[in-house]
């Protein structure tokens, strides 16, 4: 009886039980894999990559190379169906092809939205820093062809990396774009975006003020405390609340008695975060 191999169809569930079982890439998974259209074989490897032992997946690096299917990708990339571009936007990424990166960011402005979420996870994988000025210059373009959303994805995933491109641009960009890096660098986290965000509190703007609290809250940044104590006082009560919530958020005890008070404010945002975040705090 013949293999399953040799038949005219590949099962491709069969298939991925092979890879993930096997320990090297064997000539018979060289054929078999060869016998798949390239977005199929992108596909295919994509979904059984992280259940492949690390010396398959090297192995399987190198032969892609070699075989010619990482060029077969890279025109898919450029001009495949909405499906192949998806799936070799993530695997490119994963088998850390540099090459593909500038039809990465490309594809972030793709009209399918999975288009766009696979080449930012697929940039993510990449790791490579040249995206990032390219993407902080695109978050900075108020009618930009990239999904914000999109560019955050990839800034928040490179951490510290991407501050000082978000930072330049604090002073340079419309108030909106301004609270959306707020919004990034509070999502990044770390002692390195306290200084932004305290910027931000201090903005003559309040849009600004609102967002750079709401940020503190989002990176947990406990050192803040007394800054948004002062704001508390802010003229604008949509700050006043961002404020309240963002001290209960941080359970920063030396809150209490301003908090109380803040349940007498004369808004109702700023009576109902106070109460939220008293009732956080008197949980500790």
């Amino acid at each position: 009886m013949l293999g399953w191999w040799v038949k005219k169809d590949i099962d491709p569930e069969r298939l991925k039980r092979e890879l993930s079982q096997a320990r090297r890439l064997s000539p018979k998974l060289k054929r078999l894999l060869r016998r798949l259209k390239p977005e199929k074989a992108a596909e295919l490897i994509l979904a059984c990559w992280p259940s492949l032992c690390s010396s398959l997946q090297a192995n399987l690096k190198v032969w892609f190379k070699e075989e010619g299917l990482v060029e077969e990708w890279l025109g898919l990339l450029k001009a495949g169906s909405s499906e192949a571009r998806a799936s070799v936007s993530e695997l490119l990424g994963i088998l850390g092809q540099s090459r593909a990166l500038g039809l990465l960011l490309s594809a972030l402005a793709d009209r399918d939205e999975a288009v766009q979420m696979a080449a930012a996870a697929g940039l993510v994988y990449l790791r490579d820093p040249r995206c990032l000025e390219p993407l902080a210059l695109a978050l900075a373009e108020p009618q930009g062809k990239i999904p914000p959303a999109r560019v955050a994805q990839v800034l928040v995933a490179f951490g510290e990396a991407s501050i000082p491109y978000l930072a330049s641009l604090l002073e340079k960009v419309p108030a909106e774009i301004v609270a959306r890096i707020l919004e990034i660098l509070g999502s990044i986290g770390g002692p390195q975006v306290l200084p932004y965000l305290t910027w931000g509190l201090k903005n003559h703007k309040a849009a600004i003020r609102v967002a750079a609290a709401r940020a503190l809250g989002e990176a947990g940044l406990e050192e803040a405390g007394e800054e948004l104590l002062r704001v508390l006082t802010d003229e604008d009560p949509k700050v006043r609340a961002a404020a309240a919530y963002t001290l209960g958020r941080l359970k920063y005890l030396r809150a209490l008695p301003y908090l109380k008070r803040a349940v007498e404010d004369s808004s109702w945002q700023v009576r109902t975060s106070a109460k939220v975040a008293l009732k956080a705090l008197e949980g500790t």
